[in-house]
């Protein structure tokens, strides 16, 4: 149920529920948001996610990699519902129905995006050697997607909890829980960065495999993106920690600048570097599960 406004400063005295305030400058500061996003900045943001997710399906069709696809293809499909509400929180600005699909889609999409660098490493270690690794291949993918999986719960579930509530202390108390879902996928993130280092440092005197496609892919895509990634989610959690009505996170240019514009540069890596370009397909079929153990 909208918030009640009655009677608060700034308010006339015919509306009665947020919902019903128009844009006058002095009532943003009972708007979700205390900015009027920028429509050309959101609607090219969204439009980049499109042509991406376009280029994911066609992709697909000619490699089939279809784990790391879906993946993209999720993460893709938030990331365009996000921008698509941002733009329309423009004429709802004291509604919390667009706000809210926002930022919980813009939130976690990023989840999905690492959810693809977690299907990866298995069939590298498996080309390289698994002795060269700390973790197992079958590791590597299912705790690291565990811990995304529980990272998205942790954000979307709380997220929608924070915004709704009715008084500021619950609101702070399930922020903090959303923010403690982006320190948990920080640490996910650090640890599986400094891992696929470590594994890659180990394997750099052997000249053969330096010389190798999937070392190139490696070196591309893996660490770069790992550490995009990782920055993004570091604002975020600075971003949030003092809440929605803090002066970091209503901030549009720095979001759309650590949020946006880094999600996107990580995205197009993973697309032009696109896995199918690296590996035949049947050894992406392959995930190094079989017959390893670490050694």
């Amino acid at each position: 149920m909208p918030a009640n406004v009655t009677g608060l400063e700034g308010v006339a005295s015919n509306i009665t529920f947020l919902d019903q305030c128009t844009l006058e400058p002095y009532s943003l500061n009972y708007a979700s948001l205390r900015y009027i996003p920028n429509l050309g900045a959101n609607a090219a943001f969204g439009g980049i996610f499109v042509i991406s997710l376009v280029a994911q399906i066609i992709l697909w069709f000619s490699y089939r990699t279809h784990s790391y696809t879906f993946s993209m293809i999720c993460g893709l499909i938030l990331e365009v519902v996000g921008y698509a509400f941002r733009i329309a929180m423009r004429n709802h600005m004291f509604k919390e129905g667009p706000f809210l699909i926002q930022i919980i889609c813009i939130t976690i999409a990023p989840v999905f995006f690492t959810a693809t660098l977690y299907l990866t490493p298995s069939r590298v270690i498996a080309h390289y050697g698994i002795y060269n690794s700390r973790l197992s291949p079958k590791a590597y993918t299912i705790g690291f997607i565990a811990s995304d999986f529980l990272a998205l719960v942790l954000q979307s579930a709380s997220g929608a909890v924070a915004e709704t509530a009715n008084d500021r202390a619950t609101s702070k108390a399930w922020t903090n829980i959303m923010v403690g879902g982006l320190v948990f996928q920080v640490a996910s993130q650090a640890v599986f960065s400094a891992l696929v280092a470590e594994f890659f440092w180990k394997v750099k005197a052997d000249r053969k495999h330096i010389r190798s496609t999937n070392w190139a892919y490696g070196h591309v895509l893996l660490k770069p993106v790992s550490g995009l990634i990782l920055v993004r989610s570091c604002f975020r959690v600075a971003e949030l920690v003092d809440g929605f009505r803090s002066k970091l996170a209503n901030d549009e240019v720095l979001f759309m600048t650590l949020e946006g514009g880094i999600i996107i540069l990580a995205m197009l890596t993973l697309t032009v570097s696109y896995p199918g370009r690296y590996f035949r397909r049947e050894m992406w079929k392959e995930s190094g599960w079989s017959g390893l153990r670490n050694g």
